[in-house]
């Protein structure tokens, strides 16, 4: 497989390994759109940076398909019978990708970065007070309250362990030159080399302290920036794997001899793509505005038509996946009188050219499938209501985020996660203390709601599941009723691969997840 991408990449616009691949067994070639700017997850999220960074990188503990802690760097761990303290048990083999021993002087470090400088640490380790270390494989975590969340903050694509002699003499870890190049890590795959933008190369780290004796020696990240280059290549073999949520890519690659469409995975996410509202702009600063344009869009025809059927209409800012889903939301199902009614109560009768009022429509650049038909799409469902849509796209990712980030918006289209814990995911959007000017995927709305809020912290820390699921109920009500975003479909993303892949990272967090077990035969 790898051979046949030496040799034939070039052809497709793409550029040419050869020269760094060995045996048909040896490299496993993952084509993706995304340029991580970063390879170390402790100070950026998103797939961009955590595919490469979990390979780089080993965490605490991982998580099985039912998002349940299994053993890492952790062999065992004592939650405290109040919950406030999480004792860590490491393994005593394991050891930097330059020759030194990962000690719990090293997780305590690593903890305290992502707290500070990841984009939602405070969510992840917000209630983290004290890191103590009495020994070198021990590391106690001391917290202020209970923190269901805290097991999957510790999993790999959130608190990727990194060498405090390396970093630790910095003030900032963000801007430290080894996040890109010369990478010190601690995962089964170490850096060979990080030609940005264009393509990344990993190498099997001999005697890991975990099995991978059948894991290919060496990893290829091929940056292809166009969807359609990039299923191209893995149609004709140039690639082994690649991940979309783009439905008509899933059902076109589905019926490719030789390639498979997984039928799971990525359930960790919790991928929602949403209509964001900036509810400081004029016209959606009103909630029976934002409740009207919900009335006025067809998601039936987004969800079934646009995109053939393979996602469902999402009905609430927490993922249908997730335990903390409420299935008795409203639903916003197609109704133009209603739409009307509620432009009318809000004072934008239409004028004597059947208009209330022009709003601009941003969106997340992606396929034309993924983004601007979705935009188009709103755009002529809202006027039929009378509101006058003004489409402005961006250029690149960079160019979106500026914009939105800094609330120079009126409605945005945008894919958010849950990351599978609402309090990691789903409250970051939402409360006033995460209104940061200027950081995408925080409370860009600038919504802020007291009882909301409380309801947040409430629920992150509640003694039993049945008290977290009622308080998340309580908030979804809310935030269903008020709308600062508008859920639209809860999206599915996919690995599609090569027959030739075997045992191929299909689990709750897909290719963000250490490539242990991953082979190539053929």
């Amino acid at each position: 497989m790898a051979i046949a991408a030496a040799l034939t990449l070039t052809a497709s616009g793409c550029a040419a390994p050869s020269a760094l691949v060995g045996t048909s067994d040896d490299t496993f070639i993952f084509g993706t759109r995304s340029a991580p700017r970063v390879l170390n997850p402790a100070v950026q999220s998103g797939l961009a940076t955590a595919t490469p960074g979990t390979q780089l990188f080993a965490s605490p503990i991982r998580l099985n398909d039912k998002l349940e802690p299994e053993p890492y760097l952790a062999k065992s761990w004592k939650e405290s019978a109040d919950g406030k303290t999480m004792t860590l048990h490491l393994v005593e083999n394991a050891k930097f990708h330059d020759g030194q021993p990962i000690t719990s002087e090293d997780v305590a470090f690593s903890l305290g970065v992502v707290k500070k400088e990841h984009p939602f640490g405070a969510n992840l380790f917000g209630p983290v007070t004290k890191v103590e270390t009495p020994d070198e494989h021990t590391v106690v975590i001391k917290m202020s309250r209970r923190h269901p969340a805290l097991m999957m903050a510790m999993s790999p694509p959130f608190l990727p362990i990194i060498p405090k002699h390396v970093y630790g003499s910095d003030d900032t870890v963000a801007d430290h030159p080894q996040n890109a190049h010369d990478v010190v890590g601690s995962g089964p795959y170490r850096l060979s080399s990080n030609i940005e933008g264009k393509r990344i190369v990993l190498d099997k780290v001999d005697n890991f302290f975990l099995p991978n004796d059948d894991a290919p020696r060496q990893v290829l990240f091929e940056i292809i920036g166009d969807e359609n280059t990039l299923a191209l290549a893995t149609e004709k073999g140039e690639v082994d794997m690649m991940v979309t949520n783009t439905p008509s890519v899933l059902s076109r690659l589905g019926n490719v001899d030789d390639i498979t469409v997984a039928d799971k995975g990525y359930e960790g996410i919790g991928s929602i793509s949403w209509l964001g509202f900036n509810v400081k702009s004029t016209y959606v600063s009103d909630k029976r505005v934002r409740q009207a344009i919900a009335y006025a869009i067809d998601r039936d025809y987004l969800t079934n038509k646009l995109h053939r059927g393979q996602f469902e209409p999402a009905t609430s800012p927490i993922a249908s996946g997730s335990p903390y889903f409420d299935e008795s939301m409203p639903r916003y199902d197609r109704d133009l009188d209603k739409a009307a009614d509620l432009l009318d109560d809000a004072g934008y009768p239409l004028d004597k050219n059947d208009k209330r009022f022009t709003i601009q429509l941003d969106y997340l650049p992606g396929s034309a499938e993924m983004a601007s038909s979705v935009a188009e799409t709103i755009k002529a469902n809202l006027k039929e209501v009378g509101v006058i849509v003004r489409i402005r796209s961006s250029a690149d990712e960079p160019t979106w985020g500026s914009r939105v980030s800094n609330y120079d918006y009126d409605m945005t289209l945008d894919n958010v996660w849950n990351w599978g814990d609402p309090a990691v995911g789903v409250e970051r959007t939402y409360v006033c203390s995460n209104i940061k000017k200027g950081v995408l995927w925080a409370n860009m709305s600038q919504y802020c709601n007291k009882d909301v809020d409380r309801l947040f912290k409430k629920a992150a820390a509640a003694p039993d599941e049945k008290t977290r699921k009622d308080d998340y109920s309580k908030v979804q009500k809310i935030l269903t009723d008020e709308l600062p975003v508008l859920p639209l479909e809860n999206q599915t993303y996919r690995n599609i691969y090569s027959n030739a892949v075997k045992n191929p990272p299909n689990g709750p967090f897909g290719i963000m997840s250490p490539l242990l077990d991953t082979s190539i035969e053929g």
